[in-house]
C-alpha cells in the first residue's frame, strides 16, 4: 500500500506542470496599508507561502515570484514564471476600496485608516492574455470554492478609482475583467490575479490574518485548479 501510495504521487507530480505563484507588490511599493498598519505585500507574501505548501503537499511543482521582495518591474513576472516551465500563473493579492471610502482611526498610537462594508473575494482576468478562456475557467473555479467555503464576493471593482470600467466576467463566482493588468496581459499562460479579502475593513483583516482563513484559501485555490484541469484530480 505505501509503495502504491507513492507511485501515486509520483505520477501527480509528473503530470502537472508548475504552477507560478506571484506575491503581489514589492517592497519600495507594497501596495494597500491595511487598517492595523500592515503592508499589503505582507499579507500577500504570508499568503502565497500557505498557497504554494498546499500545492507542494499534493505533489504540484510550485514556482514563486517576487517573494523577495525586489521585483519591480511587473513584465518580468509572467517571464520569469513561463521560463520556469509554470503552466499556471496566479498572482496573490489583498484588497482596498476607494480613496473617498477610507476614514481615518487610530489605532496603537498610529494614525490609520479603515473602511467598513466592504469585504470578500475577487479575481481578475485580462481579455489581452491569449489564454483567456482558461484563464476564465480556472479564475471562475476558484472563485466557486471560495464560495462553497462560506466566503462572500467583494462586488465594489465595477469601476477603478481613474473611472476604468472593470465588467464583470462570472458575477457569481466573483471573476471581473481587467485586462491592463501587467501581470495578466503579459502572460502567455492562463493567468489570474486574487484579491484574497479586504484589508482595511478591520474585521476582514483579523480573519485574513489568520490561519484558518489562510488555509481555507489555499485549499480552494488547489480544489479550483483542479476543477480547471490545471492540476490531476486526486482520487
Amino acid at each position: 500500500m505505501a509503495g502504491a501510495a507513492l507511485l501515486l504521487a509520483s505520477a501527480t507530480a509528473v503530470a502537472a506542470l508548475p504552477v507560478a505563484i506571484d506575491v503581489g507588490h514589492y517592497l519600495e511599493r507594497p501596495g494597500a496599508i491595511s487598517a492595523h498598519g500592515v503592508t499589503e505585500f505582507e499579507y500577500n507574501h504570508a499568503l502565497a507561502a500557505v498557497v504554494a505548501a498546499r500545492l507542494a503537499r499534493d505533489g504540484v511543482p510550485v514556482r514563486l515570484i517576487g517573494h523577495r521582495g525586489e521585483m519591480a518591474d511587473l513584465w518580468a513576472r509572467p517571464r520569469e514564471a513561463e521560463a520556469a516551465g509554470a503552466g499556471f500563473f496566479l498572482s496573490i493579492h489583498h484588497d482596498s476600496v476607494k480613496e473617498e471610502h477610507l476614514q481615518p482611526w487610530t489605532w496603537n498610537g498610529r494614525a490609520l485608516r479603515h473602511a467598513e462594508g466592504f469585504a470578500g473575494f475577487s479575481l481578475f482576468v485580462s481579455r489581452l492574455n491569449p489564454r483567456l478562456d482558461e484563464s476564465l475557467a480556472c479564475a471562475s473555479a476558484i472563485g466557486a470554492a471560495l464560495r462553497r467555503a462560506g466566503l462572500p464576493v467583494a462586488t465594489h471593482h465595477g469601476v477603478s478609482s481613474a473611472g476604468v470600467e472593470r465588467p464583470w466576467a462570472d458575477e457569481a463566482n466573483g471573476v471581473y475583467y481587467y485586462d491592463n493588468l501587467v501581470v495578466l496581459k503579459g502572460a502567455t499562460i492562463p493567468a489570474v490575479l486574487l484579491e484574497a479579502g479586504v484589508i482595511v475593513n478591520r474585521d476582514e483583516e483579523r480573519a485574513l490574518a489568520g490561519a484558518e482563513r489562510r488555509a481555507l484559501t489555499a485549499a480552494a485555490v488547489a480544489q479550483g485548479l483542479a476543477a480547471c484541469g490545471v492540476l490531476p484530480r486526486t482520487p
